[in-house]
């Protein structure tokens, strides 16, 4: 090669190496640059976890396996293919294949091509879909339409799917998709009062409570609560962000851990190569309610409540059977009433006299200032002795406490008297214990 190639050709590479790069020289590398940075941002494989695989056998009209058979699978709807050939033995395997409606055909020369339509995969879920190819010419085609169900011979796992369509029709009065999760078999509600305050705050086939994974697109999207060995969902999807999930049980895979023997596994929605939205109000207002038995009965009207929950969605190709978008929006605005009772302090109490404690409950004070029921006894929480027999006691005191000794009547910001005054750290001991007895009082 030295003999032959061009005597300019060193004198030529040499500045190459040198010289000062243009705008350009440039342009390839900053490509290159976005590209490593994109293909950075794509999860690997591996972690898809609510993938599923197709996988079969062909057949000649005897029974014998045919190899050499191209496999093709193409998703409905997004324009997704995905191939394979058979081996030795007549079967194919086509892995990490996302949930979606399939159409999938077989070819092979001096046989018939076959193509079978409407093979639903679900999340996780390992279809076998079997070829019988009758003799012929390759280019003609026996279309499949109408497919049996097909069985998950391919492992042992159990669980319920919660598909698109179970989410359009069926009622959720919360709004929360997770809710669905108590049609699987062996999910039960907790009995605590707690009931529904976490996603995943239910039992499963005799289970401890609030140990379920919850996974977004595989990915996990709970937290573990140290000290309590619970998980907490950190963010719970809307109804309309979601395409499908699976509840599974028992006997999953290795390759999903961190959960108390469930897992549900969610996937959320996708564009496809046609352009589709919602629009959609939920709307609750005491207006459209009945008023219960007992306001009725004390002439109480219905609690004002206006709730509404109002969102979108579009979603679309970018790129047909390429790229596709998914965007969801959901609000919420609620306006409701709610009134509640608290014990208050009277005007002898707020200036210091606490005898009403006694007299009011239909005791009565002695000579001394002692009431007759113990239970409204005040004693000064400052004084205090050890008696060997009766162990620690305290002074009665007063039925009007010394504002030198006690700074109860200027101490009430804490208990919606008046505004707080400085040093009044140390009333709030006895001014709980009077709001308690008002509370029994009333």
């Amino acid at each position: 090669m030295n003999k032959t190639a061009s005597p300019h050709a060193p004198s030529q590479s040499v500045p190459t190496i040198g010289r000062i790069a243009g705008p350009g020289d440039m342009l390839p590398m900053l490509i290159l640059t976005a590209l490593i940075f994109c293909f950075l941002l794509v999860p690997g494989a591996v972690a898809q976890l609510y993938t599923g695989s197709v996988s079969g056998t062909v057949t000649d009209p005897s029974g014998a396996v045919i190899s050499g058979a191209n496999i093709t699978l193409v998703d409905q709807e997004k324009g997704f293919s995905y191939t394979a050939k058979t081996d030795a033995s007549g079967r194919y395997l086509l892995r990490s294949i996302p949930p979606g409606k399939y159409r999938i055909s077989v070819e092979t020369p001096n046989f018939q091509s076959q193509r079978k339509e409407g093979i639903t995969l679900d999340v996780n879920q390992n279809v076998a879909v079997d070829f019988s190819l009758k003799v012929g010419a390759a280019s003609q085609v026996v279309d499949v339409q109408a497919t049996g169900v097909e069985l998950q011979t391919q492992d042992a796992v159990t669980g319920q799917v919660i598909d698109r369509k179970f989410i359009n029709d069926l009622p959720l009065v919360g709004r929360n998709v997770l809710d669905l999760a108590y049609l699987t078999p062996g999910i039960t509600e907790v009995d605590t009062d707690c009931q529904g305050c976490m996603a995943n705050n239910f039992i499963s086939n005799g289970s401890r409570n609030a140990t379920a994974d919850i996974l977004l697109d595989g990915v996990s999207s709970t937290n573990f609560e140290q000290n309590s060995g619970i998980l907490a969902p950190t963010y719970t999807p809307s109804v309309d962000a979601v395409e499908e999930f699976k509840v599974q049980q028992s006997n999953f895979s290795a390759e999903y851990g961190f959960s108390g023997a469930t897992l549900v596994n969610v996937v959320t929605r996708s564009g496809t190569n046609q352009f589709h939205g919602t629009l959609y109000e939920f709307v609750r207002n005491e207006k459209l309610d009945a008023n219960d038995w007992f306001n009725n009965f004390n002439g109480v009207p219905r609690a004002p409540l206006r709730h509404n929950d109002f969102g979108g969605t579009v979603g679309g190709p970018i790129w047909k059977n390429k790229t596709f978008f998914f965007f969801d929006y959901e609000g919420t605005r609620t306006r409701s009433f709610a009134s509640a009772t608290a014990g208050v302090p009277t005007n002898a109490e707020k200036g210091g006299d606490f005898g009403e404690l006694c007299t009011l409950s239909g005791a009565s004070f002695d000579s001394n200032g002692t009431c007759s029921d113990p239970a409204f006894q005040l004693w000064d929480p400052y004084s205090g002795s050890f008696d060997p027999d009766l162990g620690s006691v305290r002074l009665r005191k007063p039925r009007r406490s010394s504002p030198e000794r006690d700074s109860l009547s200027s101490c009430k910001s804490g208990y919606g008297w008046e505004p707080d005054r400085s040093g009044c750290s140390q009333a709030h001991a006895d001014v709980s214990g009077a709001e308690q007895t008002y509370r029994q009082r009333d």
